[in-house]
């Protein structure tokens, strides 16, 4: 599986964390405990001592154990790499982030309200559970396999089931997990998620912009037309290139040399420019005419013009 750069730091943040808390710092015990690094790092229920504001961050970085970190990475694997392709490599950190500190800001407050016990908060299962719901709001109808479910569901019902799972165990189980930090995660993604949505609507009613329906169907012909193109591209676009490209189906044009070859640097430049802007802001932030200038090249590559 090719993981996409966020998600790639993202995992080897949380390994080299588990390594340090489980198999490194043991062995530099402050005072007899071994789990200082532990206490260090999650987030400590505010007013009982031992909470710092840098928690909100660290925590989503630390784990209760092997499993615990082995599930939030691959969901993380699952959905994160397609959710970021969607927004682009800053937004998903914004995302990302957001959804971890906004899952511990609600497990607070229903933990002020009496609800749950005060406990330390572990885990990047807040911020996952965002990213879950992003994947459902641009790919609602994938179909996964889910163990045990003898059949593929969509991911709209999977995230819905969960989040339904998820409400009915935070009011009747006390099971050591932090199923409204969960929660929150999903509420905190959804509202970005919305703000976004409005922002690209307004972009698009005003003529400029793109804006995908994120409610179409993931195998939808409109979208499959933009996939195809979209691995066109990665095959054909992956990597800056230089001025000097060989060119194999040139058609017939009044252009002198030197005026021929001056052009086709400008044209190398801005599909140099329109690469990067998708590493950095996700391809579905591109205008309509970048959008036209990369399929004209990628035409142009497989000799159809």
């Amino acid at each position: 599986m090719r993981m996409t750069p966020s998600v790639k730091v993202i995992l080897i943040i949380n390994v080299v964390f588990y390594v340090l808390t489980y198999w490194i710092t043991p062995f530099f015990a402050l005072d007899g405990h071994t789990d200082w690094f532990l206490n260090f790092n999650a987030l400590h229920p505010i007013g009982y001592g031992g909470f710092a504001i840098y928690q909100y961050i660290t925590y989503m970085f630390m784990h209760g154990g092997w499993w615990h970190l082995f599930f939030n990475m691959w969901s993380l694997m699952i959905f994160g790499n397609a959710v970021e392709q969607q927004v682009g490599t800053r937004r998903f950190w914004f995302y990302y982030l957001t959804c971890g500190i906004g899952s511990a800001l609600v497990n607070q407050f229903i933990t002020y309200l009496g609800i749950i016990p005060p406990s330390q908060l572990v885990g990047a299962s807040g911020a996952i559970y965002g990213v879950m719901a992003a994947a459902a709001f641009f790919f609602p109808n994938a179909r996964l396999f889910i163990i045990p479910i003898p059949f593929p569901i969509k991911l709209k019902y999977l995230v819905g089931f969960y989040t339904l799972v998820e409400m009915y165990l935070g009011i009747t189980s006390i099971d050591g997990v932090a199923h409204f930090a969960h929660l929150g995660g999903i509420l905190v993604g959804a509202i970005i998620l919305f703000v976004w949505h409005m922002q690209q609507k307004n972009q698009t009613q005003q003529g400029g912009g793109y804006y995908r329906n994120a409610t179409s169907s993931y195998n939808s012909s409109h979208y499959d037309k933009e996939e195809g193109l979209w691995d066109k591209l990665k095959k054909g676009f992956g990597g800056k290139r230089t001025p000097k490209m060989r060119v194999t189906n040139v058609r017939e044009t009044n252009y002198a040399d030197h005026e021929y070859n001056r052009k086709k640097v400008q044209d190398n430049e801005e599909i140099d420019r329109i690469l990067d802007k998708i590493r950095k802001n996700g391809y579905q932030n591109l205008s309509d005419s970048e959008k036209a200038t990369l399929f004209n090249a990628s035409k142009r590559m497989r000799g159809e013009e």
